[in-house]
C-alpha cells in the first residue's frame, strides 16, 4: 500500500465529498490551521502577516494566513511546487478571500485551487433533514475521510471527548466530570485548550465543527446552512442539549463558543449569547497560540457554575 502524498493543504471549509471528487487518489489534503497548529509556527505567522498586511486589529486567521503565504512565495520553487492551496469561495470569510487576492495571480510561483460548492436542488429539504440527524459522533468515526486533515485537532479532542453512552451511564448516579457542548463554524485555535479542559476534568459531548466535517461527507446529509446560516446551527445545538437532558435529566451542560476575535464571527457570538439558553462562555481567540491568563481564569469560572 502506498503512502499519501500530503500537498494539498485546504485554507477554507470545504465539504469532504468535494474534495474527494477532485483530490488525487495519491493525494491527502491538509487543513492549513491544524498543520500550523501542530507546527507550533502561528505565532511567528501573526507577527510576519500582521507586518504583510500592515494592520494589527484583523482576525488573526487573516494574519496567520497572510503570514504563510508571504513566507511560502519567497521559497524555493521546487518547494512551492509540491504544494497546492485549495479554497471554496462559498465558505471562505470575505476577510479571508480580500487576503488571497493579494497573491491569486500574481507571479509569485504559488498555487491555488478554488472550489466551487454547487446547489443541486432541495437544500432547503436537505437542510432540514442534516439537522433532524444531528448526533454527537462517536469515537469509530474519527477514522473517517472527513476527518484526516485534521489530525491535531482530533488528537487533542480526543483527550476530552465523552460518548453519548458513557454520560448515560452515569445517569444514574453522580457525574464526575462537567460537561459541555462546544460550538463554532471554525476549528479552535488555542493550542492547549483540549490540556487545559482536560486537565480541569471537563468532557465534550458535543462538537459542532467536527460534526459539520463528517456530515459533510454526504451530499444529501450535507448543507452550507450547517456552516453559514446560525438560526439553523442554534436550532440544532438546541436539539442536541434537549436530546441530553431527556436522556440524563441530572445533567447540567454549559455552551462554549470559540471564535476568532476581530471577525464576523463576533456577531455570530451576540446571536448565540442571547439565544442559546443556557450557561453560556464566548473564548475570543485575539493571537498568541495558547490561552492567556485571563482566558484561563474566564474558563475556570465558566466551569465551576456548571453545577
Amino acid at each position: 500500500m502506498q503512502v499519501k502524498k500530503i500537498n494539498n493543504l485546504i485554507i477554507s471549509f470545504v465539504p469532504a465529498y468535494l474534495l474527494a471528487e477532485v483530490s488525487d487518489e495519491m493525494e491527502s489534503c491538509r487543513d492549513f490551521f491544524d498543520f500550523i497548529m501542530q507546527t507550533k509556527a502561528y505565532y511567528e505567522l501573526e507577527n510576519s502577516g500582521e507586518q504583510f498586511l500592515q494592520c494589527a486589529n484583523i482576525n488573526p486567521m487573516v494574519k496567520i494566513l497572510a503570514g504563510y503565504l508571504s513566507t511560502l512565495s519567497k521559497e524555493s520553487v521546487s518547494y512551492k511546487n509540491s504544494i497546492k492551496l485549495m479554497y471554496s469561495p462559498k465558505f471562505t470569510p470575505r476577510d479571508m478571500l480580500a487576503c488571497l487576492e493579494n497573491f491569486i495571480g500574481f507571479n509569485n510561483g504559488l498555487h491555488f485551487k478554488q472550489i466551487n460548492y454547487k446547489t443541486e436542488g432541495g437544500e432547503k429539504k436537505i437542510a432540514a433533514n442534516a439537522v433532524e440527524r444531528a448526533r454527537p459522533e462517536y469515537m469509530d468515526a474519527f477514522e473517517r475521510d472527513s476527518l484526516t486533515g485534521h489530525n491535531y485537532l482530533i488528537n487533542n479532542y480526543k483527550k476530552v471527548l465523552c460518548r453519548p453512552d458513557e454520560v448515560q451511564q452515569k445517569s444514574a448516579g453522580m457525574f464526575n466530570h462537567k460537561y459541555i457542548i462546544l460550538i463554532g463554524s471554525t476549528a479552535p485555535l488555542f493550542s492547549d485548550l483540549f490540556e487545559y479542559l482536560n486537565a480541569l476534568n471537563v468532557k465534550v459531548i458535543y462538537f459542532e465543527y467536527i460534526d459539520a466535517l463528517i456530515k459533510s461527507e454526504n451530499k444529501n446529509l450535507f448543507s452550507p446552512e450547517l456552516i453559514l446560516n446560525i438560526t439553523v446551527r442554534l436550532d440544532n445545538i438546541k436539539k442536541i442539549i434537549d436530546s441530553y437532558k431527556k436522556n440524563c435529566p441530572q445533567i447540567n451542560i454549559g455552551v462554549m463558543h470559540i471564535f476568532p476575535k476581530f471577525s464576523h464571527y463576533e456577531i455570530e457570538d451576540h446571536f448565540f449569547s442571547k439565544n442559546i439558553g443556557e450557561k453560556y462562555l464566548p473564548l475570543e481567540y485575539a493571537g498568541g497560540e495558547k490561552l492567556s491568563e485571563r482566558d484561563k481564569i474566564r474558563l475556570e469560572a465558566f466551569i465551576k457554575i456548571i453545577n
